[in-house]
């Protein structure tokens, strides 16, 4: 822990994998976000909710599909590169085949739901994309093992250029919210086709004879926790969408996830530190599992220099910028959800680096216990709020629900998290989210674009003053991080 040569190695090797996860994660969230955009503007409120229900039940039976085996693969992957073409092809013989249960569930239930028409239409078409999602995501868990993260973006960048042009094309020529649905389907098959490709060249091959049913059985049981945390996640983060989709509207939905695609930029950066630092703390625990603290007190600083900022600009600057976006005052009333769900960012981001540690540790069974809790309590909390409070009410529930999330990383994690000082690590980012917080309040009259650019100069300006201070000037702080 204490040789530097090889922390500067890993410490480039994960600004590298960082960089190339966000500029993929960047490309792939942000065209889902300019898709959102173009729907709500030119289809209006009620389409804009169909996609987002629609969406969020992909999301939701995806990612069950997906059986767990992309946080399984990379970390063994990781952890025994030689085994590479072993994990691959029998990962590919458990996603076909739970794919192919996926999809026929995901359109069972979306009968059972009872939507309308054209609603169930649009989530038959999207659940046709299930297939190809699980075979990129196990050709994308084989690339993040290999710490290659640069790879990704050869399938993403092409993929989302084309679900751009195509949509556009499609709205503005008189098209509809089926047709658009319609696209990203498609565009699972143009990643999946693309992502198998490399990780095939990158094996010499694929090779048939790597396929064993013991190995696969092997893999599943293994897997199958991962698949629990997953899919409690993944449902547990659905589910107000799908509450309010049967207890108000799907209007209701469409002003709800407005105010949560306005957190995507900071999810974004939160995921992305999360993925790139999972290969090198699965790394780290099988040979200093004492020290992991110094790699999560980095994490945590890197993650509060920026979410900390951007939830307070959020808060301050809620109204103007839902109206920027969407370009409808009908989205106003999304500006009191987002203030409510901005401090699910900070909660998100210290039970992210938690939970990296209980998975890169092999302690997934306290994780699945964790996620089922939440989720049950997501339910509840759904339910009981939503029902009588509607919109308001299903982002305290969302609030709430982090909390206990939150809660529950602690107490696993306690004994680590003593050696890690919060308020340290809290306090300069606060502090110039601070002075930023002022100064909006000062010009809030201003055009938002420029409220936004000028408030994250003065933030940097700020910060950066503060950093120089406590390490005793600018060469001191350009050697620390340079």
């Amino acid at each position: 822990m204490n040789n530097r040569p090889e922390n500067n190695r890993e410490a480039r090797r994960f600004a590298g994998n960082l960089v190339s996860i966000l500029s993929s994660d960047v490309v792939n969230r942000g065209t889902t976000f300019l898709i959102y955009i173009m729907v709500s503007r030119e289809l209006g409120t009620l389409a804009f909710g169909q996609l987002s229900l629609a969406l969020a039940l992909f999301y939701s039976f995806q990612t069950v599909a997906v059986f767990g085996l992309q946080q399984f693969i990379t970390r063994e992957v990781a952890k025994q590169t030689d085994k590479s073409q072993r994990y691959f092809t029998n990962a590919l013989l458990i996603g076909l085949t739970t794919s192919i249960i996926g999809t026929a569930l995901m359109m069972a239930m979306t009968v059972l739901l009872d939507y309308s028409p054209e609603t169930q239409n649009l989530i038959l078409v999207i659940s046709l994309g299930i297939i190809p999602f699980v075979i990129s995501s196990i050709c994308d868990s084989v690339v993040r093992g290999w710490e290659k993260m640069h790879l990704i973006a050869f399938a993403q960048i092409p993929a989302n250029a084309i679900k751009v042009v195509a949509t556009t094309f499609v709205i503005y020529t008189g098209g509809g919210v089926f047709e658009v649905v319609a696209i990203l389907a498609g565009a699972q098959f143009i990643i999946a086709a693309i992502l198998f490709s490399i990780v095939a060249v990158y094996l010499r091959g694929f090779q048939w004879n790597a396929i064993s049913l013991p190995s696969a059985w092997s893999i599943a049981k293994r897997a199958s926790t991962f698949m629990g945390i997953d899919a409690a996640v993944a449902w547990w983060t659905s589910l107000n969408l799908i509450l309010l989709s049967k207890i108000t509207s799907e209007v209701e939905v469409g002003i709800y996830n407005a105010a949560i695609q306005l957190l995507i930029p900071l999810a974004i950066f939160i995921q992305c530190v999360m993925t790139s630092s999972y290969p090198l703390m699965c790394r780290r625990f099988a040979q200093d599992a004492d020290n992991i603290h110094e790699i999560s007190n980095r994490l945590m600083e890197l993650l509060f220099i920026l979410v900390i900022p951007g939830s307070v600009g959020l808060f301050m600057l809620a109204d103007p910028l839902l109206v920027l976006v969407y370009g409808s005052e009908a989205y106003t009333a999304s500006a009191s959800v987002l203030r409510i769900i901005v401090a699910v960012v900070l909660l998100t981001s210290l039970s992210g680096v938690m939970g990296q540690l209980l998975l890169a540790g092999n302690r997934e069974l306290t994780t699945l216990r964790i996620v089922l809790v939440d989720l049950i309590a997501a339910l509840i909390l759904g339910w009981v709020l939503i029902s009588s409070f509607g919109l308001i009410g299903a982002a305290w529930a969302a609030l709430l629900t982090r909390v206990i999330d939150f809660a529950q990383h602690w107490k696993p994690v306690s004994q680590l998290m003593e050696q890690i000082s919060l308020t340290r690590l809290l306090w300069k980012p606060a502090s110039a989210s601070a002075v930023m917080a002022i100064y909006l309040t000062a010009v809030s009259p201003w055009n938002p674009v420029l409220l936004v650019i000028s408030a994250a100069v003065l933030y940097a300006i700020v910060y950066l003053l503060i950093e120089s201070w406590m390490v005793g000037g600018f060469r001191n702080l350009r050697a620390r991080y340079l």
